[in-house]
């Protein structure tokens, strides 16, 4: 018997401390497919719905797509905007429900709009109310999902990624959605508990490879092994949007087991509460990150490939506006040689380079222009225009942003400044992250061959970079992105919490 599961993908990662809002605009620059341009565009990529379309083909379920959009972490989504993409999902059930089997949401869990906090728990009560309580709903996340009891209540399971870099989305979407088929046919009948223990993890230490994550997710994996147990999900969460939801989540998913559930997800939160301090840490500042990677690629040679540098606080996979000046500043200031920064948000100076015609000389003021937050703008930059591109290129790495995706990042300049012209910035007219290294071949600049790349980023550049390089560097800067949480004014988010807050050993779990 042939199965129909309708797909509705939309995700963002909202960060409240950016003003600007995030509209229809945005999402189109990223990506917006819709109906049948989703499978066009997504069957054979690393992403959730390309996943999804995978065990489709495999298990022979007819795919109803409806949306796939997802727009670069910023401000809140707009009323407009969020309406218009959750009413392209519940107009593709409406129509199709009394055919619907199944219904499979790769989400975000991050997602604020002006209206709701939470932006994904009504979107799914939507749907349920649409396709009734017998329809099977399976809801795919993000690692830094910041999850709520609306969510759990109106999705029969969340499926999330267990890799960050988010290597695995490809694997998450086939994960949910073969769930979802064994939901369908009566295999499994998925039920739910969450637990949040209070705790925020420094992002960087969220990294699944190594470290206290890595312990984490190897238990989480363990206990998977346990009858019964369909899904142990780990969220560290997403601490740059203040809001009730936010924070670190357990959500766990057994088979008709609710207790089972309650059991394993309060014993994987207090083993994060446990190793709470170990969430926690300090990274260089600008000057003494710059210093130490200089004296690293005096000691390296071509062949080792380049110091790695990620600055936090730009980040625009985190929100931040993909301008800041304090590293560049610093590489410049320094003397540095053989160098990158990429991707450089600065519509202005790609202005001015496009005036001057590629092989000319240019001087222009580059970043720091969108807020005080970043840096201040560098001034008076002399260089030359060594390229102009129209900023189409598609991922090849293994890379957070996934193998395959097409990239729109607009006009895009290679732009060569710095002691004798030896450093790279990679200007644009979109705030992009630069997570696949397909970016500077695009520009045609190898990226092995440089002493030293910066990255505005947290953690999600290792994916691609990681392999590449020979040390990397993690920077302590300022923005709307920055590492340290102490950095922001919270007012909505549960308290207390650490590091925020100072807490008794006892303070979790509470048996009460």
């Amino acid at each position: 018997m042939t199965h129909t599961v309708l797909v509705g993908a939309f995700a963002h990662e909202t960060n409240t401390f950016v003003p600007e809002p995030v509209t229809r605009d945005d999402f189109q620059k990223r990506q917006e497919y819709l109906s049948e341009g989703v499978r066009e565009n997504l069957r054979g990529t690393e992403t959730a719905v390309g996943g999804v379309i995978d065990v489709a083909d495999e298990a022979g379920v007819d795919l109803v797509h409806t949306v796939s959009a997802f727009a670069t972490p910023g401000g809140v989504v707009e009323d407009e905007t969020y309406e218009f993409y959750s009413d392209r999902i519940l107009a593709g059930a409406r129509e199709h429900g009394d055919d619907l089997d199944g219904v499979v949401l790769p989400l975000h869990g991050a997602m604020v709009s002006e209206t709701h906090t939470d932006g994904e728990g009504p979107l799914v009560e939507a749907v349920r109310d649409v396709v009734g309580a017998e329809v099977p709903i399976v809801v795919t996340l993000d690692l830094h999902a910041n999850v709520s009891e609306r969510m759990v209540a109106a999705a029969d399971a969340l499926v999330a990624y267990e890799t960050y870099p988010h290597l695995d989305k490809a694997e998450t979407g086939r994960r949910g959605m073969r769930l979802l088929v064994r939901a369908i046919e009566g295999d499994v009948s998925p039920t739910m508990h969450l637990e949040r223990p209070p705790i925020i993890a420094y992002q960087p230490k969220a990294y699944t490879p190594e470290g206290p994550m890595a312990e984490v997710m190897a238990r989480a994996r363990e206990l998977e092994g346990r009858d019964g147990v369909l899904k142990v999900n780990v969220l560290p969460g997403f601490y740059h949007a203040d809001i009730p939801e936010m924070g670190f989540t357990v959500p766990v998913v057994t088979d008709d087991d609710p207790d089972l559930a309650r059991e394993v997800s309060r014993e994987m939160a207090e083993l994060a509460w446990e190793m709470r301090e170990e969430f926690v840490e300090e990274y260089p500042k600008p000057p003494e990150a710059i210093r130490k990677a200089r004296e690293l690629a005096a000691d390296h040679g071509p062949e080792d490939g380049p110091i790695v540098m990620a600055e936090f606080g730009s980040n625009p996979g985190g929100g931040g506006a993909s301008n800041g000046t304090t590293v560049l500043r610093e590489m410049l200031d320094q003397g540095v040689e053989d160098a990158g920064w990429a991707i450089m948000y600065d519509p202005e100076a790609v202005d001015d380079c496009l005036a001057a015609g590629v092989g000319n000389r240019v001087t222009t003021t580059i970043g720091g222009k969108s807020d005080d937050r970043h840096g201040e703008p560098i001034a008076d930059v002399d260089g030359y225009v060594k390229a102009i591109t129209d900023g189409e290129y598609v991922n090849t790495g293994t890379s957070h942003s996934g193998k395959g995706v097409r990239n729109h990042v607009g006009t895009t300049v290679r732009f060569q400044c710095g002691r004798d012209d030896s450093v790279t910035v990679v200007l644009a007219k979109t705030r992009a992250s630069a997570f696949d290294a397909e970016i500077w071949r695009h520009v045609g600049q190898p990226p092995e061959r440089l002493s030293m790349i910066c990255i505005p980023s947290l953690i999600a550049f290792l994916g691609d970079y990681g392999p590449m390089s020979s040390e990397v560097i993690l920077i302590d800067t300022p923005g709307t992105s920055a590492v340290n949480p102490a950095r922001f004014d919270y007012s909505r988010i549960p308290r207390p919490l650490f590091p925020l807050d100072e807490m008794a050993e006892d303070a979790y779990p509470d048996w009460t």
